[in-house]
């Protein structure tokens, strides 16, 4: 289900960046793009840090 989600939510994003194109706004999906990924990238380096210190502990 969570794979349908994201499929459909990408056929959205990429939509919107056509029209944003076409209109010379085609630096906003960039702009979104980054702040996702940033985001995405610092929930996923909170989960290793998380994951580190539970095997420090552990040991």
């Amino acid at each position: 289900m969570k794979i349908v989600l994201i499929i459909i939510a990408s056929i959205f994003v990429l939509a919107a960046s056509y029209f944003l194109y076409e209109n010379s706004l085609g630096s906003i999906p960039f702009l979104l793009a980054s702040f996702i990924l940033f985001f995405l990238v610092r929930r996923m380096s909170k989960k290793s840090k998380l994951e580190e210190r539970k095997d420090t502990q552990g040991k």
